[in-house]
């Protein structure tokens, strides 16, 4: 950064600058729909395990069917250098009336960082429709298929239409279908609705209105009560029924944010910041812990 790059900042004479802009958000949207994990490595690997068979009736003098725990599927997150920096003069260090040099090291530099990981997190959750998990399907589907199940699939994938009561409901009627690696049911339901911002009042009216939402009727309003998530990064249509006791979406994380600084003394004597971390944002685990819809997206 020259002093041609924020000439008006170094003249005496300004009433007020504008910079709320450089502030980082007050609120992290990105931990309310992901589950921070640790990590001590490189890349990390999440294993999951199957079921032993359904238990059966033994008639008399008949064996017993023995049978046996395996490895089911593996998804392994590799951390990523995450890093941002910015460099400044001698003479804009000096001459600096309004500590924007300052302003740029504590509050703009890490802000950019907060929201990358707001950004990945976000990135994520709009690609379960696309990304393909250890599974071999998208993590949104229905074809998930079963370990020690043949033939049988989990299907996580809600209707593609907007948000309405209904819409809700059949959503939240997945969970009741959600299977264990050997093909019986899963003890899983929703507890929470993942929601762009935009579309906030509409899943509000939806699981507050006393009476069915969007209707002309004196239909009691019988959806699930969820708890709502909003975030403003994630696509404006999709929306996601989450068990928040079943970890999907993680923020991996090997080292938080680092900074560092250095002048170069012997030639220009610029200053120079920079901030990094390792981390990953990754989904894990394939076929439960969520239903998705892309909520009528073409």
């Amino acid at each position: 950064m020259r002093r041609s790059d924020i000439a008006r900042m170094l003249a005496a004479g300004q009433a007020k600058i504008f910079r709320d802009n450089l502030k980082p958000a007050k609120k992290e949207q990105w931990r309310w729909c992901s589950t921070i994990t640790k990590s001590n490595k490189a890349q990390e690997t999440y294993d999951s395990i199957g079921n032993l068979k359904p238990a059966h009736v033994k008639e008399e003098e008949d064996s017993i069917q023995y049978g046996k725990l395996e490895q089911a599927y593996q998804t392994v997150v590799v951390n990523e250098t995450i890093a941002n920096g910015y460099w400044f003069s001698m003479e804009v260090a000096e001459d600096d009336l309004y500590a924007v040099v300052d302003e740029g090291q504590q509050k703009e530099l890490p802000r950019t960082m907060q929201s990358k990981r707001e950004q990945d997190i976000a990135a994520v959750w709009d690609g379960v429709f696309t990304s393909v998990g250890a599974d071999g399907a998208p993590y949104a589907s229905n074809a998930h298929p079963l370990k020690n199940c043949p033939g049988k699939y989990n299907d996580n994938l809600a209707d593609n239409v907007p948000p309405s009561p209904d819409a809700l409901i059949n959503a939240a009627n997945k969970f009741n279908h959600i299977y264990r690696h050997n093909g019986e049911l899963m003890d899983t339901d929703a507890t929470a609705l993942l929601c762009h911002k935009d579309k906030m009042a509409i899943w509000q009216a939806i699981l507050a209105s006393n009476l069915k939402a969007q209707e002309l009727s004196n239909t009691k309003n019988t959806v699930p009560q969820l708890r709502l998530i909003w975030n403003k990064y994630i696509h404006q249509s999709y929306y996601h029924l989450i068990d928040e006791e079943i970890e999907s979406v993680i923020m991996q994380i090997r080292r938080g944010f680092k900074y560092n600084y250095f002048v170069d003394k012997k030639d220009t004597l610029n200053v120079y910041f920079n901030v990094t971390e390792r981390r990953k944002a990754a989904h894990i685990n394939p076929g439960f812990g969520h239903v998705s819809s892309m909520g009528g997206a073409a």
